[in-house]
């Protein structure tokens, strides 16, 4: 089951025209264009934001002692108290 909504949307004049050209060329609305479009955009954004970033830190200096063990990393934490 499907519920719409109707709402208006304010487009500039050639993104209006190249949609009325395409949904024509399509055989479908100008209603229906507008949801796949909009709904393919919002599917596309959703998976991209969630795949994981990388983060790089910058290291200056000799790098070796930076791949420690979670508790080489604990010892370093708990060192100063």
């Amino acid at each position: 089951m499907y519920a719409c909504m109707r709402t208006t949307l304010v487009l500039d004049d050639p993104i209006f025209e190249k949609a009325k050209k395409k949904s024509a060329e399509m055989g479908v609305t100008l209603s229906e264009l507008t949801t796949t479009a909009l709904r393919d955009f919002l599917i596309s954004r959703s998976v991209s934001t969630t795949k994981k970033k990388h983060f790089l830190m910058p290291v200056v200096g000799d790098a070796s002692g930076i791949h420690l063990s979670p508790i080489e990393l604990a010892r370093l934490r708990d060192e100063g108290r």
